[in-house]
């Protein structure tokens, strides 16, 4: 998957990213994205009720361990 997507931050300016991987784990929405300028710079976002946010801190490791054994959807 390698499709680019424009997100607007909190601050309401845009920024491009490339999509590497939507997946549903427990009933939630993820996104794994690259910054289409910065390469180095790769977010895990989930859907919520107010849009996009970012996954951090235990969630993330525990979504990106889901994800490195395939058990997302």
């Amino acid at each position: 998957m390698s499709d680019h997507v424009t997100l607007v931050d909190e601050t309401g300016a845009e920024r491009r990213f490339r999509l590497h991987d939507a997946f549903d784990l427990d009933g939630v929405a993820y996104y794994l994205v690259e910054d289409a300028n910065d390469a180095a710079r790769v977010m895990l976002l989930r859907e919520s009720g107010s849009g996009l946010e970012t996954v951090d801190g235990d969630e993330f490791q525990r979504v990106m361990q889901a994800l490195e054994q395939d058990a997302v959807e």
